[in-house]
């Protein structure tokens, strides 16, 4: 008796399945042939002859049309030899006769996919992705009903699929980009839609603006924020985002008008962690040290894990000569991110001052790992996007 598991094995491939004995036929000069042409095909798997053993497996099925094993095998060598049209057949009647062969299903739905039977593929693969239980075969499922779902514009399912693959394989870079696509997409049809059904309205600005600072027209993004503004004034986002690009503009008068955004932004949603974190670089820059340190107080009660606000408020408490304490806030920023740079760059420079060399070093090498990477990283993706928010 041959099975799926061995199949696979010996042929190079990533499935796994075992598969029930083939149902007996009542002639026994039947049942014996078959026996014997399992035998023989089992000896060419073992060799590594999977073309050896497609005519065997042909005759088996031929014989006894009921025999599982011998359609999803034969199915399976056909399907990694590209021959999808024979091999959708046999896998078919495989899950007739044994409908839990969820690795055979996933199988046939991409073979369905890649010969143009996207209804019965994406059916297939939809139940095969709820069921299989191993990963590889899994995140090839799942590849293959995203871009079914893509395809046919259906977004938010195909983001639903991406976020398991996500948990399956976190490093995957495939993964990572099919997920980074979707967005994309999905950014573009939402923004398309909004301007169609609602081409004057302030979100239609404020996403205007979005899409341009991520092409780098932030003079053209500070337009549509403020028109959007003043159609909406308490537009969610609105003022903060206006904020980030009045203060990273070339333009001294520009920088000035930042402060008075972050605080519009406040008066309408004084929960907005990020606008008191924010502010509170601008009155650190004025020298407002006080200020600036209430500031950062009330970010981090409404966000206490924000690394970038404790290496604001160490910042501050340097200046003020509070060194111990910020000591103690960098630790813990470069513990909750280890990619903060410039809470990196001022703890090496405060271990340095009390004497602990080591610790400087250490901290000034993670400075400089993590600088690299982001350099490179802001040389791949320069113009995809707009300004990150400062530390």
């Amino acid at each position: 008796m041959i099975h799926v598991r061995s199949l696979i094995s010996r042929t190079g491939c990533a499935l796994i399945l075992s598969l029930q004995a083939p149902v007996a036929l009542t002639a026994q000069d039947v049942q014996q042939k078959v026996g014997t042409l399992e035998r023989e095909a089992q000896k060419y798997l073992q060799q590594q002859k999977p073309q050896s053993a497609i005519p065997l497996l042909r005759e088996i099925v031929s014989l006894d049309p009921n025999n599982v094993n011998g359609h999803a095998n034969l199915g399976v060598l056909l399907y990694f030899q590209d021959n999808y049209a024979e091999a959708i057949p046999h896998m078919t009647a495989a899950l007739q006769l044994q409908p839990d062969l969820w690795r055979i299903e996933a199988l046939l739905g991409i073979a369905e996919k890649r010969t143009g039977d996207p209804v019965k593929a994406r059916d297939d693969l939809e139940r095969a992705f709820a069921n299989l239980d191993e990963n590889k075969i899994r995140i090839d499922a799942g590849l293959a009903l995203i871009e079914l779902d893509s395809a046919s514009a259906q977004f938010a399912k195909a983001l639903s699929v991406a976020a398991k693959l996500e948990e399956l394989a976190p490093q995957n870079p495939r993964i990572l980009f099919v997920a980074y696509q979707i967005s994309r997409q999905m950014i573009d049809q939402s923004l398309l839609s909004v301007m169609v059904a609602a081409p004057d309205s302030a979100e239609t600005h404020m996403m205007m603006a979005s899409e341009l600072v991520r092409q780098g027209d932030h003079a053209g993004a500070i337009a549509q924020y403020r028109e959007a503004l003043r159609l909406n004034p308490k537009l969610p986002g609105a003022h903060f985002e206006l904020a980030e690009q009045l203060r990273t503009s070339p333009d001294p008068a520009l920088n000035a008008q930042a402060e008075d955004e972050y605080k519009a932004a406040l008066k309408v949603n004084q929960y907005d962690e990020v606008s008191w974190r924010q502010l509170g670089g601008v009155m650190t820059a004025k020298g407002e040290f006080r200020t600036a340190e209430e500031d950062y107080q009330k970010a981090l009660t409404l966000q206490p894990a924000d690394s970038d606000a404790r290496t604001g408020l160490a910042i501050v408490l340097i200046s003020l000569n509070r060194t111990e304490e910020a000591i103690s806030l960098l630790e813990t920023a470069v513990k909750d991110d280890p990619t903060n740079i410039v809470a990196h760059f001022r703890l090496s420079g405060l271990y340095r001052r009390a004497g602990r060399t080591a610790d400087s070093d250490r901290e000034m090498e993670a400075f400089h790992h993590y600088q690299n990477l982001k350099d490179k990283l802001g040389k791949v993706f320069k113009g995809l996007s707009g300004p990150a928010t400062p530390r």
